[in-house]
């Protein structure tokens, strides 16, 4: 009767006790790391069948083990600081590996060979079917994993009380002042004093960065939610948003 009351306590708290648990296991305790991993096995798995879009067998599907590394990945990298919950950080991390996995795989078995006669035409069209098959699943796999970034990056503007909305708004329109500000949220990234603070105190430090560069407070003010923003995205593992967004952080 105990341990199903400390379970009912758990899932009404589940949030703020999952970051702190995971918090004491990157302190060195391997007993709740394995506990955790062993509660959570239907959250994994479940963000596995999401990728595959099928049933995940955890003893037999490769998949699963890859997703269960990337889950305990999470648990050692996950910092409470960047604002977003665990669960949330684990599930990019999974998804990241799991389609990695996926793509690794493809290209392993689906080999292009430049050494065939025209009897093997039809053979090559057929391989040729295959890879665009993939690669259009791919895509979708790509665009759906963007959506989980812009999903993470919209929990973590709200502990600075920052929507996309906001951010788009305060997006300058031309690419010169994009770059300007771009700029000044590097300088807030690439120094450490900056970058804690801001993360710390969830508000732009301007009365600090106007040490390190030449622009007005009324500028940055004006700015600032967008600053915010880029810095987010430039100090996240965001691969896929990154990448989207490359002529912005150029």
């Amino acid at each position: 009767m105990l341990r199903l009351l400390k379970r009912l306590t758990i899932n009404q708290n589940k949030t703020y006790d999952i970051n702190e648990t995971v918090i004491e296991i990157q302190k060195g305790n391997d007993y709740l790391e394995n506990e955790l991993i062993e509660q959570y096995i239907p959250f994994i798995r479940k963000t596995t069948a999401r990728v595959c879009k099928r049933y995940i067998n955890t003893s037999e599907d490769d998949e699963y083990s890859i997703a269960l590394i990337a889950f305990n990945e999470a648990i050692h990298q996950y910092s409470p600081d960047k604002g977003s919950s665990f669960l949330s950080f684990a599930s990019l991390v999974i998804r990241r590996r799991v389609i990695d996995f996926i793509r690794q795989e493809q290209r392993r078995k689906i080999p292009l060979s430049i050494d065939y006669t025209d009897d093997d035409n039809e053979n090559m069209e057929n391989v040729a079917e295959i890879h665009a098959s993939f690669n259009d699943y791919y895509q979708k796999l790509e665009s759906e994993y963007r959506r989980e970034e812009i999903l993470h990056l919209k929990e973590v503007l709200k502990s600075f009380k920052i929507t996309l909305s906001d951010v788009a708004q305060q997006c300058p329109k031309h690419q010169d002042a994009r770059e300007n500000m771009v700029g000044i949220a590097k300088t807030v990234v690439e120094h450490e004093q900056l970058r804690e603070k801001l993360m710390s105190k969830k508000r732009l430090p301007i009365k600090e960065l106007t040490n390190h560069i030449r622009m007005s407070r009324k500028t940055i003010e004006r700015n600032r939610k967008y600053i915010i923003a880029v810095a987010v995205v430039l100090m996240e593992d965001y691969r896929y948003l990154k990448d989207y967004l490359k002529e912005w952080l150029a």
